[in-house]
């Protein structure tokens, strides 16, 4: 029986049916098809966050800082810059280091550097200084040794470093017919002519714990009598006659009273202070103190001689500090790190910088030098004259971890506190260094 509902297709009505299902179909083919939704993810936003210290040139530090805006606006990345004080920073790199939770970028203090590298903490940055080191004559050594580990890899980048220069009251000195002293041993003669007891004292080195920079005074002062706390390959050297005769040079000036009785207990900026409210009559110090003097102090300025540092029997010499910038593996925008130091630590950026610091942050590129900023002055010449004499603290050999570990720790400095202070023999003192040192040294090398 014939269903009615599935009746069959005759061949004419079949062609017809497909004729227009054709023309249907090439309609459709011309019209535009409607837009299909498809969902947009989009990259957030970047946002650097930076851990950097206060120098002693606030001018250059206001530099940088708008440089980090200027990149930072130009490349759509939000930046949030932390500037702190030696005492801020240290417990938060000490919880850092303990929680790893560090910010994208920091500019690393001396002792943090060989702790981050070892450690991994770091990105490696061997690409931008391979394109960076192409410019402007190249790195100076100790600014690219300080970057780098021993596989040839390097984790930061150099900012700035630092060199010292000699200041005497000259005024002083002619008062009692002097010449200005060319000599460590010279500097102690003219001490304690100008000395008047109570009042003013002739000579302001560092000499106490709570001061980096007595470690740059008592080697720098090694070194240039052939006394060495390392040698050539990074192996403990401090026990040796010409050590004796160091410890035995400040020891008698200390009970000389050439030297300010509380010297022992200043800070960084302790002998700064000293000359500039005019108690002590020679120091050695960076060129921060020049630029208070051309800024502020016109009067004592036209009474000092700016000099390159005193030498010994071996030459003169200075430990120079060599300041790094560092991007950590556990930021969440690696890429815009790494392109702002890059961009932040090329010599364009630091000439701006250099120029605000009046010769507190010295060039790490080797052509820098030749700059104009430091040509301007007879007291700017002698600055850049002493980076002819200024060495990294490994001396005679590069910087190594332990050797910065060892510096920061005051392991030279705590020896001669130890006879210039506690009345220690000079070989009890010089057995309690070694030991220190050899520990350090140790430490790295398990």
């Amino acid at each position: 029986m014939k269903d009615r509902k599935t009746e069959k297709f005759s061949r004419r009505k079949f062609l017809s049916t497909s004729a227009t299902v054709a023309s249907a179909a090439a309609l459709a083919a011309c019209t535009p098809a409607a837009p299909t939704a498809v969902a947009v993810i989009a990259k957030p936003k970047a946002k650097l966050v930076i851990w950097c210290g206060t120098t002693y040139t606030p001018e250059a530090d206001v530099v940088v800082n708008n440089q980090i805006y200027e990149w930072c606006a130009n490349h759509n990345v939000d930046v949030e810059i932390n500037r702190m004080s030696g005492d801020e920073r240290l417990p938060k790199f000490k919880v850092a280091f303990e929680t790893k939770e560090f910010p994208d970028i920091a500019a690393l203090e001396l002792d943090d550097v060989p702790k981050a590298m070892a450690n991994g903490d770091l990105l490696e940055t061997s690409g931008i200084i391979e394109k960076l080191n192409k410019l402007e004559g190249g790195y100076t050594t100790g600014s690219f040794i300080n970057s780098t580990t021993s596989d040839g890899k390097h984790w930061t980048v150099p900012s700035f470093g630092s060199t010292e220069i000699f200041y005497v009251r000259k005024d002083k000195v002619k008062e009692k017919g002097l010449a200005l002293p060319e000599t460590w041993d010279q500097v102690v003669e003219v001490a304690k002519a100008i000395t008047v007891p109570g009042e003013f004292w002739g000579w302001g080195p560092q000499v106490g714990t709570p001061s980096w920079d007595s470690e740059v005074s008592f080697s720098s002062t090694m070194w240039a009598y052939g006394a060495r706390t390392w040698d050539e390959s990074g192996k403990v050297a401090v026990d040796s006659p010409e050590t004796r005769t160091v410890l035995n040079f400040f020891s008698d000036a200390w009970k000389a009273g050439i030297i300010p009785s509380d010297a022992a207990v200043w800070d960084d900026s302790g002998n700064n202070k000293a000359y500039l409210t005019g108690i002590t009559g020679m120091i050695w110090n960076t060129p921060s103190v020049l630029k208070k003097m051309e800024k502020e102090m016109p009067e004592l300025l036209a009474n000092t001689e700016i000099m390159l540092l005193p030498k010994g029997p071996q030459g003169r010499f200075t430990a120079g500090y060599y300041y790094q910038w560092g991007a950590f593996k556990n930021s969440k925008y690696p890429d815009e790190a790494k392109a702002l130091m890059e961009w932040l630590l090329s010599p364009n950026q630091l000439r701006a910088a250099y120029a605000e610091s009046g010769g507190n942050m010295m060039p790490v590129f080797k052509d820098m030098i030749n700059d104009q900023m430091f040509k301007i002055s007879p007291q700017r010449e002698v600055i850049a004259k002493m980076v002819e004499f200024t060495v990294p603290q490994g001396y005679p050999g590069a910087n190594r971890p332990w050797i910065q570990t060892a510096w920061m720790d005051h392991t030279i400095c705590k020896m001669f506190n130890r006879v210039m202070f506690e009345s220690w023999d000079n070989d009890k003192a010089i057995a309690e260094a070694s030991a220190a040192l050899q520990k350090s040294l140790d430490s790295w090398q398990a």
